[in-house]
């Protein structure tokens, strides 16, 4: 049996997301690319598998894209497995890329404001009436105060919120679990100038819409001072948010006010900034 066929498979039995279901079936490609043909049951075994991954990190590929790649192609080994279509594999034996864990960067405060003043700078209206600068100001403000993943607040819906007690409460996405988050009065007010027209959705545009936005508002916000590093979005006010309530409150706290499940580990080396987390200290001076 063909890899791409067991892809089909995985998609029909398992509830994934399209994007998951197209990493696999990128990672069988270029499986079949590295083989020069249409990749068997019969191409899983460590061998061949390992002599891909290596293949991978002598093209330059990053530890973190080179992992991807192995997950994928065990999942897809997997169902092989239970299939009776391969012989399990032993993870010990493969490929297991170092991961360069690069320092975490949030933004500060006063960069939070300045993407606010730029927003109020930005002009336009959406089809639907909306301002763009209040829709992205409401956008910042509320992605910092509640830390939600961007996707979530693309789903967000008026029903969600609840102004008079300042709160969020949503089915996280990606996690499926409920998370209840909290909303200034600054966040509540940068809603309220944007709930009309009547809608279901809080930010009625699709990820591509909201990454035109975002460019054009950090076009604005770089002649006020704003930096951002290299594939910084809209995004990093999560970490933001995490950074802030950790300096507070500790990882717990920041842990909880993400709504993560990975618990403080995950946290720490994901979303708070690597600068607010505790420095090495001198020993005593040798006499």
């Amino acid at each position: 049996m063909i890899l791409p066929e067991i892809v089909r498979q995985i998609a029909r039995e398992c509830d994934l997301e399209r994007c998951t279901t197209a990493q696999y079936e990128r990672a069988v490609r270029k499986f079949g690319d590295f083989l020069n043909r249409t990749p068997t049951v019969d191409d899983l075994n460590t061998d061949s598998v390992n002599e891909f991954l290596s293949h991978l990190k002598d093209l330059g590929k990053s530890g973190t894209t080179v992992r991807n790649y192995r997950v994928a192609l065990t999942r897809v080994w997997n169902l092989a497995v239970e299939r009776g279509f391969a012989q399990p594999y032993d993870h010990r034996r493969l490929r297991s890329p170092k991961i360069q864990r690069k320092p975490v960067r949030a933004w500060s405060l006063s960069q939070i404001r300045m993407l606010t003043d730029a927003a109020a700078m930005l002009p336009g209206t959406l089809q639907c009436g909306i301002l763009m600068g209040a829709l992205l100001r409401a956008w910042v403000r509320v992605g910092y105060d509640t830390g939600l993943r961007p996707i979530d607040l693309r789903l967000l819906e008026w029903s969600a919120i609840d102004i008079g007690a300042g709160t969020v409460e949503i089915v996280q996405h990606k996690t499926q679990r409920p998370h209840i988050a909290r909303l200034s009065p600054t966040a509540i007010a940068a809603l309220e100038s944007i709930s009309s027209p009547s809608r279901s959705r809080v930010f009625p545009l699709s990820k591509g819409g909201m990454r035109r936005l975002e460019l054009k508002l950090f076009d604005l916000a770089r002649r006020l001072g704003f930096r951002r590093n290299r594939g910084q979005g809209l995004g990093t006010l999560r970490k933001t948010h995490a950074t802030q309530i950790y300096e507070k409150e500790g990882e717990y706290a920041a842990a909880e006010s993400l709504g993560h499940v990975g618990g403080t580990r995950t946290v720490r080396a994901n979303y708070i900034d690597s600068r607010s987390i505790k420095q090495g200290r001198l020993p005593p001076e040798v006499a």
